[in-house]
């Protein structure tokens, strides 16, 4: 009697403890407890809006920008960079300077002399984003936080420099 009491405890701890190992294989597999896990987003400033974006594990970001400032704008750089810089005005890594030098840009894809974003234009921007350890490299699946700043100048005024988004994406 006593056997079968010790017997059938033993089976019903048993089949439990396999049912919470079974239910944490499903969660981990799934992804659920994976450190990585990012929520993409790109949160853009008043004038502008993102649209599709990504970065690959090389560190180039792609990303469609509209603007929506009521006039033209002529870009004259693009920055990415994982942190703003102390006075909170420029990418801290990178291309602190938002200039069109052909180093900052994937495939000699620079600005140039400019390019003219009319207002409800949507523009496909690529750039080399930058940490404090260099190009923003990572592996496949990894998340990256950042910001994006334009070089822009609008007739009449002088050049501006303004973050115009900020982003959370993964690596692809």
């Amino acid at each position: 009697m006593k056997a079968q009491a010790a017997l059938d405890f033993m089976t019903s701890y048993g089949m439990a403890l396999i049912i919470i190992i079974i239910a944490i294989a499903i969660v981990y597999r799934l992804g659920v407890l994976n450190p990585n896990l990012v929520q993409p987003s790109c949160t853009s400033v008043p004038g502008f809006s993102c649209g599709l974006y990504f970065i690959n594990t090389n560190g180039t970001l792609t990303v469609d920008l509209m603007q929506t400032t009521g006039g033209t704008i002529t870009v004259l750089g693009a920055a990415c960079s994982s942190a703003q810089n102390s006075t909170g005005n420029k990418p801290a890594f990178g291309n602190i300077y938002v200039t069109n030098n052909a180093l900052y840009y994937p495939r000699g894809q620079s600005p140039g002399s400019g390019i003219e974003m009319y207002s409800g234009a949507q523009r496909q921007f690529n750039v080399t984003c930058y940490n404090p350890t260099g190009r923003a490299r990572n592996s496949l699946g990894a998340g990256f936080f950042g910001y994006i700043w334009l070089n822009y100048s609008v007739p009449g005024y002088r050049n501006t420099t303004q973050e115009v988004a900020s982003l959370t994406v993964r690596y692809t």
